[in-house]
């Protein structure tokens, strides 16, 4: 201190005192990327723990202005980590970093190494389902370029959906299905070992469960003869094809003779022996062996005999003509009586049905009759004139 101006009266110098100049503010260094996905990356540098705040700089590459983004030093070390998202994916994007510190400035900007977006999450494609069966199916689609797995969803048409997710292949069969029920699916890629990174759903697919197979019903046989009977029955609208089997009446269970895939809804047996009596059944095939109805119950009848054909007196059968025969329906019954006598007409079907049935008392002359059968099922009707001491009878073919 100086007490006079003319300099006579000083104190002495005080003791020491140093201070220190304060360093730059550290640039950034070991900048890296990782987990890069098709909209994010993880970027990672070693700061300083004078940073105040950090600045991130980012833009795709070859743009000519940066996006910025302030990251404020919340780190106990020196370590940082940023996960950057919003970013448009196959795209090649350049960066950079600089420090802030708290009482010595800025950093120079840091460039890191370019880096380049996944391609984003591909939604599958090609679906189809196969093995369709009453209480299960199986739901492909073609393998992505870029899925670690897929999720698949699915419910019953309006209902609740059943996720079945981390599916590594490019199918799944879903078990324990309700039969005759309507579905709807879809999958999506999943492009992380989580679910952080999906595609869109595909839109949405429908299946429908094979419905039971039913039987057929009204069994029936018509056009027997002496060898042969058609099997005849109602078509059953899901069927695809029948099973029939068929055996002489009595015989032993391993006797079944098999006819596999019949189609359509009859089958004519034939090489049969005059009158036999025998048994039959008829199963419906809905697609596949896995779909099939039980067989109907058992169906019998008997072949004509030999004689049931045309028998009776010599001379009533020269007087009676039947005609068209075969018919499809209309057919003309014509007799001729030389002498008067007592007639019956009738005419039965194959299982002695009564179809028709007429007396003529005292009746000479000339009977000509027209019968109409078209309402009736195809087969053999057997027509028979009774006088008082002889008969005729004569078969009559309905086509």
């Amino acid at each position: 201190t100086m007490c006079a101006q003319s300099g006579v009266n000083n104190s002495g110098f005080t003791s020491y005192t140093t201070f220190t100049t304060l360093a730059p503010c550290p640039d950034p260094n070991n900048l890296f990327t990782s987990n890069i996905t098709d909209n994010s990356v993880l970027l990672s540098w070693t700061g300083t723990s004078a940073a105040a705040v950090y600045y991130l700089l980012y833009r795709q590459d070859g743009a000519t202005s940066w996006d910025t983004t302030v990251i404020n030093n919340n780190y106990s070390g020196t370590a940082v980590t940023y996960t950057l998202t919003g970013l448009v994916s196959s795209t090649s994007y350049e960066w950079g970093v600089f420090t802030t510190c708290v009482s010595s400035g800025t950093s120079s900007i840091i460039l890191g190494s370019n880096f380049t977006t996944a391609l984003s999450c591909q939604v599958p494609t090609g679906l189809n389902v196969t093995n369709i069966l009453l209480d299960r199916a199986t739901m492909n689609w073609s393998a992505t370029s870029n899925a670690n797995h897929y999720d698949v969803r699915l419910r019953a048409s309006g209902g609740s959906w059943l996720y079945m997710g981390y599916v590594f292949g490019t199918s799944k069969t879903k078990y324990s299905l309700n039969s005759g029920t309507t579905y709807e699916w879809q999958v999506r890629g999943v492009c992380s070992s989580d679910t952080s990174d999906v595609s869109a759903w595909t839109s949405i697919q429908t299946f429908n469960t094979l419905a039971p197979c039913t039987k057929p019903i009204n069994t029936n046989v018509t056009s027997i003869t002496t060898t042969e009977g058609m099997l005849v029955w109602d078509a059953v609208s899901a069927a695809t094809s029948y099973d029939v089997r068929f055996k002489l009446q009595g015989s032993s269970w391993g006797s079944w003779q098999y006819t596999y895939g019949v189609t359509p809804n009859q089958l004519l047996q034939s090489n049969l022996n005059p009158g036999t009596s025998y048994h039959w059944q008829v199963r419906s095939v809905c697609g596949s062996s896995a779909n099939m109805s039980g067989f109907t119950s058992y169906n019998v009848f008997s072949t004509l005999s030999g004689s049931r054909i045309t028998a009776g007196d010599n001379e009533l059968m020269e007087n009676l003509s039947v005609y068209p025969n075969p018919t499809r329906g209309l057919f003309n019954i014509s007799f001729v009586s030389e002498k008067i006598d007592n007639f019956e007409i009738t005419l039965i079907d194959a299982f002695g049905k009564l179809i028709i049935q007429e007396d003529k008392k005292d009746f000479i002359g000339e009977l000509t009759k027209q019968v109409d059968l078209s309402e009736y099922p195809r087969g053999i009707y057997m027509l028979q004139i009774k006088t008082r001491n002889s008969f005729v009878s004569k078969r009559i073919v309905l086509q």
